[in-house]
């Protein structure tokens, strides 16, 4: 004698709930992909974005968080005027000026050493005779369409507008006009901005999660 067993198809409800319960965990899966696809490593000193699986900055060389940052692409981007690059024009002799202009996302401040393989962006070798300025003095930075300065645990110091001493790995925002001394090398700070240009910028620390 055999045993039959009644099967009982499912309900209109059942398969619909079944259904969405699998697009949910279809779309969990999804979302997580997405989010690993987009994370990634900002730097704390030049904020440039890393890919997730990097250790030291590709711009400035710093050690990156272990934080990982969840850059979302669908996020509103905002512009700001870009800044093409900047330029330092130190008081040299009686009456005579040299220039010195800044065109990369990090450039290093101070002066150069060839035995000890430092060949600094923005050479003050030749306008500082008493060498006060450290080899490795301050970096300016390129950020978010402007640019900030940040000093480099100099000897003697880095100062803006003459009296704010700036406290090392410090970054502070410059502004056109702005008097910087490295040592005894005064100098002024202008922008020469891209014609027509413009940045895009996004909140890369937004959201962020450890990884």
């Amino acid at each position: 004698m055999s045993n039959l067993h009644c099967l009982t198809a499912p309900t209109v409800s059942e398969t619909l709930q079944s259904k969405s319960q699998e697009a949910q965990e279809s779309n969990q899966r999804r979302a997580a992909l997405n989010r690993g696809q987009r994370s990634a490593r900002v730097c704390e000193r030049c904020f440039a974005r890393n890919e997730a699986g990097d250790t030291f900055c590709k711009v400035c060389g710093e050690e990156l968080p272990e934080t990982l940052a969840d850059v979302d692409e669908d996020v509103t981007r905002r512009l700001v005027p870009a800044a093409a690059r900047a330029q330092l024009i130190v008081e040299v002799g009686s009456g005579g000026i040299a220039e010195f202009w800044v065109e990369k996302d990090v450039a290093l401040i101070g002066r150069s050493s060839p035995a000890d393989g430092v060949v600094p962006d923005v050479d003050f070798t030749d306008v500082d005779p008493n060498r006060l300025v450290s080899r490795r003095h301050a970096f300016i930075l390129r950020k978010r369409g402007g640019f900030v300065v940040e000093d480099l645990e100099s000897v003697n110091g880095t100062y803006l507008n003459g009296v704010q001493r700036l406290q090392p790995h410090a970054q502070t925002l410059l502004r056109d006009g702005d008097q910087l001394t490295f040592g005894e090398v005064r100098c002024i700070f202008w922008t020469e901005a891209q014609s027509g240009g413009t940045v895009e910028i996004q909140d890369v620390t937004a959201g962020a999660h450890t990884g």
